[in-house]
């Protein structure tokens, strides 16, 4: 009887698409570069951080930490390469590869690999954006003292410590992910930790500072309003760059707030119009463009209408407090009124009159001839919204201020000075949201030092840089040949998200039968996928 060959079933997925990029860019080789071999190492560190690549995008419940797991039933071989067991992929291995890179310096590592990504992926960057976010950890840290510095006067070791949660875990300590991405895709170019406490308005400016030259700086930088400064204003000089106005401003707060004639607004981006005027805050000529939102206005007005509610029960007891008083006149009484009456937010107090109260030495009818001990008297009026108020504060309803350094109306015009802006939601905030979402289980760590806290926050920085990479450019090449890809409905579609993408190669295997390799379940548009993103060496092996 002829005996049954070898059969061995592998889950490939779509981690075939994760690998292909990832060599593309030369990770490999350019981590290798700067970390440099490690004597008898059978896995490099750039292979390792491969890997963790592919766990990271794997969007399995199978955490980065742990990594060991992560690849059993997965032909290791085909995607590291030969050799390359899931018994070298161990967590051991994972915190040598996170020593290595923290060693090399994450952020400087980050950037060349970003430079590699770049070459190998030419897309252009008109706009960088630059924010950062919080991310929680569990376990018992340090108490936060300084750290040490390097020459760069950066610390060498973050400090996990309390400071403002974006997680809303003010128990917890926490970390924070400084991203600079490009406007196109959200692709980011840098990546630094900061401690848990940083201050936005300290960090983020330097950071572009320091790191100016490796960037290749697109025509301008987006920041939010914390970083609008005098001390950051002086420090950007060189940059071209937009940026939110912060409405604690006094200069600010006066604009959003002033009655401007109608005549005076321009359109700009649908539901939006706006106005121009010229600045000099921190010693900067600049442009502010005083921007109006419909979509803003509305839920602003809901809100305001709560306020309302809410200031009125304020205002009722404010109310009952004065006619609960008694005054030795009615001067008293009136001002007492009136001073109350300008402290309510939206209502005022109408006076009605007062009336008159006697006091007498004993209770009871008072006697013939018998004069009162005193004449006090009690205020009557009534509660009403001002309509005065109301109207100043229904003025700055969907308001908002955005400053540029760049003068030239024709090189920057208003609407493109939203446009960058409102490009901070799709790119650099999109990232975070990326990173925070369930699916890529790396939200909270569970390492026990910072060191490899920082290094663990290049591998999640790294995960970002390959998958918006991938989306980008298979976007590009479908639009670029007239192809496309079935949607969650079925339909066409040239603009997929690569995680839909991922979804569709959910049920690709690969077979080893008597020493061949086959891969099943590829129908046309997993082939159309493949080819695009350059993916044929693992899935088009016939």
């Amino acid at each position: 009887m002829e005996a049954t060959p070898n059969l061995q079933v592998y889950d490939l997925g779509h981690l075939g698409l994760v690998a292909s990029i990832v060599d593309q860019i030369g990770l490999v080789q350019t981590v290798d570069q700067f970390v440099g071999p490690r004597p008898g190492e059978k896995v490099s560190t750039g292979m390792a951080l491969k890997a963790a690549i592919l766990n990271a995008l794997g969007f399995v419940t199978s955490p980065l930490y742990l990594f060991g797991h992560f690849f059993q039933g997965k032909s290791t071989e085909l995607l590291l390469g030969p050799g390359i067991t899931p018994e070298l992929l161990n967590d051991d291995r994972m915190g040598r590869m996170l020593d290595s890179l923290y060693a090399a310096g994450v952020t400087e590592l980050f950037v060349e690999v970003a430079k590699s990504a770049r070459r190998a992926f030419p897309f252009p960057v008109r706009a960088l954006h630059v924010d950062s976010t919080s991310f929680h950890v569990h376990g018992v840290y340090g108490s936060g003292e300084e750290g040490q510095t390097d020459t760069g006067d950066e610390p060498l070791v973050i400090r996990l410590t309390h400071g403002y949660s974006r997680d809303h875990r003010p128990d917890l300590k926490q970390w924070v992910m400084n991203l600079i991405c490009a406007d196109t895709g959200g692709i980011p170019l840098l990546f630094a930790p900061g401690d848990g406490n940083q201050s936005d308005q300290e960090a983020l400016v330097p950071l572009l500072a320091r790191y100016r030259q490796g960037l290749e700086l697109g025509e301008v930088v987006v920041l939010d309003g914390a970083s609008y400064s005098q001390e950051n204003l002086g420090a950007l000089q060189g940059f071209s760059w937009v940026m939110r106005v912060p409405a604690t401003l006094k200069e600010a707060r006066a604009l959003l707030r002033e009655e401007l004639p109608q005549e005076a607004w321009r359109p700009l981006l649908p539901g939006y119009r706006g106005l121009e005027v010229e600045s000099e805050y921190g010693g900067v000529r600049q442009r502010w463009l005083l921007v109006e939102s419909q979509e803003r206005a509305r839920m602003e007005e809901a809100s305001l209408q709560q306020r309302i509610v809410r200031a009125e029960g304020e205002a009722r007891k404010v109310l009952g407090q004065l006619t609960a008083r008694t005054f030795a006149c009615e001067a008293d009484a009136r001002r007492a009124l009136s001073e109350a009456s300008g402290r309510l937010p939206l209502h005022r107090l109408v006076y009605l009159g007062v009336q008159e109260e006697r006091q007498w030495e004993r209770v009871g009818r008072p006697r013939k001839g018998e004069r009162p001990l005193a004449v006090v008297y009690r205020l009557r009026a009534r509660l009403e919204v001002d309509q005065e108020k109301l109207e100043r504060a229904r003025r700055g309803l969907g308001r908002f201020l955005l400053a540029t350094d760049v003068l030239d109306r024709e090189g920057l015009p208003p609407q493109e000075v939203l446009r960058r802006y409102k490009d901070q939601a799709r790119t650099v905030e999109r990232g975070f949201r990326f990173l925070k979402d369930p699916l890529f289980f790396a939200e909270s760590t569970f390492l026990k030092r910072p060191e490899r806290v920082m290094a663990l926050g290049m591998v999640m920085a790294l995960a970002l840089l390959v998958y918006a990479l991938g989306e980008w450019a298979l976007r590009r090449r479908l639009w670029e040949a007239g192809s496309s890809l079935p949607d969650q409905k079925g339909r066409p579609t040239a603009k997929p998200t690569l995680r839909w993408v991922f979804q569709l190669f959910m049920w690709v295997r690969l077979v080893e039968l008597g020493g061949r390799w086959f891969v099943l379940n590829l129908a046309p548009h997993h082939e159309t996928a493949v080819r695009l993103l350059g993916a044929g060496r693992y899935y088009l092996l016939e």
